[in-house]
């Protein structure tokens, strides 16, 4: 009898509670934990654009090994292409949500903000074909190289222009700020 005690009522609302909190913890402390961390990094002198620059770079990396598999390797090729969009997925999210609003309003610099927005949905629509292709289709290799210039002549523009032009711009406590929410943006996808 005790040990079914648990499942009356209040034991199970107890337990439903519980696990309704763990979730929400789980969701919302990284993040948050994310955030601050960023924000104490640059505080620090820690740059929050060599951050998404190094992004770029591995991102790339990541492409170039893909590119290189043989055709017949196709769960090397997705579990790459996986990993391929799970990181362009972070870093796009702390871009459209930070860095391009901040090109568009503080920058005064809309048109390149709605460019950069273009480039990535032009990304995501290689990396959905991508992965709807059978991994060993003779074609794939060409879009994934499409991909890997792509991503390449956009980081070449953020790197060289957009995040220059930002740096300018943001005093000291503005790049503690951004750097904080850029780790945060990061941090959403699990």
């Amino acid at each position: 009898m005790a040990q079914q005690a648990w499942l009356d009522g209040r034991g199970l609302a107890a337990f439903a509670g519980g696990a309704v909190l763990a979730l929400l913890a789980s969701r919302l402390l990284p993040p948050l934990a994310a955030q601050s961390y960023g924000m104490a990094r640059a505080k620090a002198g820690s740059d929050p654009f060599e951050a998404l620059a190094r992004d770029h770079r591995l991102v790339l990396a990541t492409l170039d090994k893909m590119i290189a598999t043989p055709r017949q390797a196709t769960a090397k090729r997705a579990s790459l292409l996986l990993h391929v969009k799970r990181s362009l997925t972070a870093h796009a999210l702390a871009e459209e949500d930070v860095v391009y609003p901040l090109l568009h309003d503080q920058a005064h610099a809309p048109e390149e903000a709605r460019h950069l927005y273009s480039e990535h949905a032009d990304i995501k629509m290689h990396l959905h074909t991508l992965e709807q292709m059978p991994k060993d289709d003779p074609a794939w290799v060409g879009i994934a190289r499409s991909l890997r210039d792509l991503v390449s002549d956009h980081a070449r523009q953020e790197e060289s222009v957009e995040f220059p032009r930002l740096r300018k711009l943001l005093d000291r406590q503005a790049m503690a700020q951004v750097s904080g929410q850029v780790s945060r943006e990061k941090a959403m996808v699990l």
